[in-house]
């Protein structure tokens, strides 16, 4: 005989949980910011109890650092597949895609290049550590591609470090504050022209010419 369920709400499993709270956190994060965000906030937005944060995650500080190491596990799971699927003939090529798929990333999640921003520009322990944990990594995978591809090209473009670092971080800007600039360029309020746009200024740009 099937065991009856008793009232109320579906008990949530530890992962669900788990998961709710870093959802709830990473928009707070993006919203408003670390320091103006209270755990209070975090645990009303997912419907449990304030002493759960401290209890799976240690605190503010490492619900924080957890959700940004999933971004970076995400991240690194959608440049693999996208290099891993890729139909590509040249190592510039592979750099198109690889980049594409990291605009791609950013589109589906504006609020993670939202969070991200708020502490990379401020010299703390958190900037430092989103540094460690995301961004060094994600500069060497790209700068890696780009140097392969500029080998195949008759004139490489100059100061490729560069040029990489500056598509990570205007890519991750244009992103999160694209509603901002929709008001100066009406376009980008579609979908489509907004990816366009981003792939022809921000990507066409690392290796002209290719």
């Amino acid at each position: 005989m099937a065991q009856r369920r008793g009232r109320g709400r579906p008990r949530q499993t530890e992962q669900d949980t788990s998961q709710a709270l870093s959802r709830a956190a990473l928009l707070r994060f993006a919203a408003q910011g670390y320091e103006a965000t209270s755990l209070r906030e975090i645990a009303a937005d997912a419907n449990v109890d304030v002493a759960l944060i401290s209890y799976r995650f240690g605190g503010k500080a490492g619900l924080w650092k957890s959700i940004v190491s999933d971004a970076a596990s995400d991240l690194r799971d959608a440049l693999a597949h996208a290099l891993s699927n890729a139909e590509a003939e040249t190592d510039a090529e592979r750099l198109r895609y690889s980049m594409k798929a990291f605009l791609a990333y950013l589109l589906a999640r504006p609020e993670v290049p939202r969070l991200l921003l708020r502490d990379i520009t401020v010299d703390t322990d958190r900037s430092r550590w989103l540094l460690d944990e995301l961004t060094t990594p994600l500069h060497r995978h790209f700068f890696e591609l780009a140097q392969s591809a500029a080998g195949s090209v008759a004139n490489p473009p100059s100061h490729m470090q560069f040029r990489i670092a500056n598509f990570i971080y205007s890519a991750a800007s244009t992103v999160a504050r694209r509603e901002r600039l929709a008001r100066l360029v009406e376009s980008l309020a579609d979908d489509a022209a907004f990816e366009e746009a981003l792939v022809t200024t921000l990507i066409d740009g690392v290796l002209p010419g290719d």
